[in-house]
């Protein structure tokens, strides 16, 4: 069809050509192309992307019926056109959804009982937490915004960031870090480094997340109200980034009684915590795979790639995160603010 004309496909061909040379143009020529053509570019080119990754699943799917089809009617003419066009019309949704559901935070409302077993009555304290935020260019200040505002209204005892809250240096360039400042909770907001801050640097992540108020916790424990020891871990790539990774027995304090809560933003070696008596542990990282069928694939590198589960006598929720990297879509997790009550 698109055969007999030539315009046409030479039109589709041109754009999707233009489409796929944009976010390498971005990354080639970043210092020479105007800050508002590099957003539009890179939102085009991670969102072409996005709809390639979400058409190849639904080839496959489709490919085998095409296939048995062909056998069982040999003479049956497949009109692969249609075909063509029901797979772009199926992606193109899927991309228009996967926008609007990864600008949709919702918040989740979980509860641990960290109390020992002989314990009677209990402190509640309200934790406010979001892995993943990636701040920087298509995570505006317009968006990290509004999440701020959300979290503010949930009035926390305390707000925990458990890493990959910048994304790119533009976090500070287009004021998204800015908004962390309006954070507010009695307790304090502590964050950990995940593996984006150290390929940007941590110790330029360090300091601009401090300049907002935000303590950031580097294999470094403290106590919270006199009631739980919190910890940050450093991340798994610190050791790649000329930094270092302590060991968990290492951080906490010899003489600790207090039930333990620990931020590591990759859960990975998750039986660590369990053996040095960790009561809660909150990792990201993952995303849940951001785009189907890539959730699988989560599934498969991780012990856990979203959600709560218990390990011994040590909780752990490994979140999907509130932001998301590459693409602004996702389609098969919605992003998350957490609203966790814990009774210490």
């Amino acid at each position: 069809m698109l055969s007999e004309k030539p315009k046409t496909k030479r039109g589709i061909l041109i754009l999707t050509d233009v489409m796929t040379v944009s976010l390498p143009l971005t990354i080639f020529f970043k210092a020479d192309i105007p800050y508002a053509t590099k957003l539009f570019l890179q939102g085009t080119g991670y969102t072409w992307a996005a709809i390639i990754a979400c058409m190849v699943p639904l080839g496959l799917c489709i490919e085998p019926i095409r296939f048995g089809m062909k056998l069982m009617a040999p003479d049956f003419i497949i009109p692969k056109v249609k075909i063509f066009a029901g797979l772009c019309l199926l992606s193109a949704l899927m991309a228009i959804g996967g926008y609007i559901n990864a600008t949709s935070p919702v918040i989740r409302e979980l509860e641990f009982d960290l109390r020992s077993s002989n314990a009677t009555a209990g402190t509640e304290y309200d934790i406010a937490a979001i892995t993943d935020l990636h701040a920087g260019k298509l995570m505006s200040r317009v968006r990290v915004g509004k999440i701020v505002t959300s979290i503010n209204q949930m009035t926390p005892d305390i707000i925990l960031l458990v890493g990959d809250i910048l994304d790119d240096r533009d976090a500070e360039l287009s004021g998204a870090v800015d908004e962390l400042a309006r954070l507010k909770a009695p307790l304090g907001k502590y964050a950990v480094l995940g593996n984006h801050e150290y390929y940007l640097g941590d110790k330029w992540a360090k300091k601009i997340l401090e300049e907002q108020g935000i303590t950031v916790l580097s294999d470094e424990a403290e106590s919270v109200d006199g009631k739980f020891l919190l910890v940050g871990r450093n991340d798994f790539s610190a050791t790649m980034r000329n930094s270092t990774r302590k060991l968990l027995i290492e951080i906490v304090p010899d003489n600790n009684d207090l039930p333990i809560v620990v931020l590591d933003h990759t859960p990975r070696k998750l039986e660590e915590a369990d053996k040095d008596g960790v009561a809660l542990q909150i990792s990201g990282h993952t995303h849940n795979g951001q785009l189907f069928p890539f959730n699988f694939i989560i599934d498969e590198i991780y012990e856990k790639g979203w959600g709560p589960f218990q390990k011994g006598k040590t909780w752990y929720y490994i979140s999907c995160g509130v932001g998301f990297w590459g693409p602004p879509m996702r389609t098969n997790s919605r992003p998350e603010i957490l609203l966790i009550h814990i009774k210490i």
